[in-house]
């Protein structure tokens, strides 16, 4: 291919089909919006090229260079983009459907309303990046440095992030459902507003750092260290807490219905207006925790320890309430009687568990 060759196809709007481009340089071009169709990049430098609308279907272009390069609205389908570097690039509507990003590097990079569908990201690089509106689906993201970057409005779906480097990093408002954090030093970030609903921390250290309003829902936490986090409003409901550690923590207004609390330790956390209804905390410790106005409603409170604790208008309405040590205050029935006990609880495995209980 001569240079003039190579000009006429990089100004051709139209599809290129089946061209090796290996051995040039498109540093500082700019790209049509063409579509690339089985052509070989492979170590190619694109250095500061600009693309828009530019397409590469099933093309070759592991190892290929598009630091500072800015790709508006550029899509890459099915595409080999191994050990590819997109270092300080902006990328703005791109899209990756079914590409092996395996060890590419995107750090620096800004990319706003992105998309990397299925495919595989494993050990990646967004070191420093700066990700907003972004979607990574389905695929297989691991092993990945997410070193000092920042997500806003991102999701991932599928992430498996325990081999992930975090130092730094700060979420918000993330989704990250069904992922996995287990045995991960995530303490002091800031993950607020961030979705972990049936996500994994087993053993997970996040102590010190904001929670404010995620959603933990159905999520696996047991063993996990969350000393001194900060949570407010923050969603527990059905979350699995057994033995975690959970001293200090802002829990104003959280909601941990249905959760099991059983072993944790939330001493000194400050819970008012929280809502405990149906949890099970047996053996639980609240000492010195603040539950003005909590609501614990058909709670298992079986040999709590509430030594220290404020318990003032503490809801224990149908609870099974039988701490080891009483805390200071006063808690409140609301009158109830067992009839309406038995009758708000909704729940039919609920209402029997109560029935049987009152048999023994």
């Amino acid at each position: 291919m001569s240079p003039d060759e190579l000009d006429t196809i990089l100004s051709y709007d139209g599809e290129v089909l089946q061209e090796s481009f290996v051995g040039w340089s498109m540093a500082g071009r700019s790209l049509p919006a063409s579509t690339f169709f089985d052509c070989d990049f492979t170590g190619v430098d694109l250095t500061g090229v600009r693309m828009d609308g530019t397409t590469f279907l099933q093309c070759r272009l592991a190892g290929a260079r598009f630091a500072s390069a800015t790709l508006k609205a550029a899509k890459f389908v099915d595409c080999d983009l191994t050990g590819a570097r997109f270092d300080g690039a902006s990328m703005n509507e791109a899209a990756f459907l079914k590409c092996k990003l395996i060890n590419a590097r995107f750090d620096g990079v800004t990319a706003d309303s992105t998309t990397i569908v299925t495919g595989q990201v494993e050990g990646a690089s967004f070191a420093g990046a700066r990700l907003m509106r972004c979607a990574i689906l389905e695929a297989e993201f691991r092993r990945c440095d997410l070193t000092g970057a920042s997500l806003e409005r991102v999701m991932i779906t599928a992430a498996d992030l325990r081999d992930c480097a975090f130092a730094g990093l700060r979420l918000d408002t993330v989704m990250l459902m069904e992922a996995q954090f287990d045995g991960l030093d995530l303490s002091g970030l800031t993950l607020a507003r961030c979705n972990f609903m049936k996500s994994s921390f087993v053993g997970t250290n996040l102590s010190g750092t904001d929670l404010t309003q995620c959603n933990f829902q159905e999520a696996v936490l047991s063993g996990a260290i969350l000393s001194g986090a900060q949570a407010p409003m923050a969603l527990f409901i059905k979350a699995d807490l057994t033995r975690a550690v959970m001293a200090d923590m802002n829990l104003t207004y959280v909601i941990f219905d249905g959760a099991v609390l059983d072993g944790a330790v939330l001493d000194g956390c400050r819970m008012e207006l929280a809502q405990l209804k149906s949890v099970s905390a047996r053996g639980t410790r609240f000492r010195g925790a603040d539950l003005t106005n909590a609501d614990a409603s058909y709670a298992d409170m079986t040999a709590v320890d509430l030594s220290g604790a404020n318990v003032y208008r503490l809801n224990v309405h149908g609870a099974t309430f039988e701490p080891v040590v009483h805390g200071n205050g006063r808690s409140t029935m609301l009158g109830t009687d067992t009839d309406r006990e038995i009758a708000e609880l909704y729940d039919p495995i609920a209402v029997d568990r109560r029935l049987r209980r009152q048999r023994h």
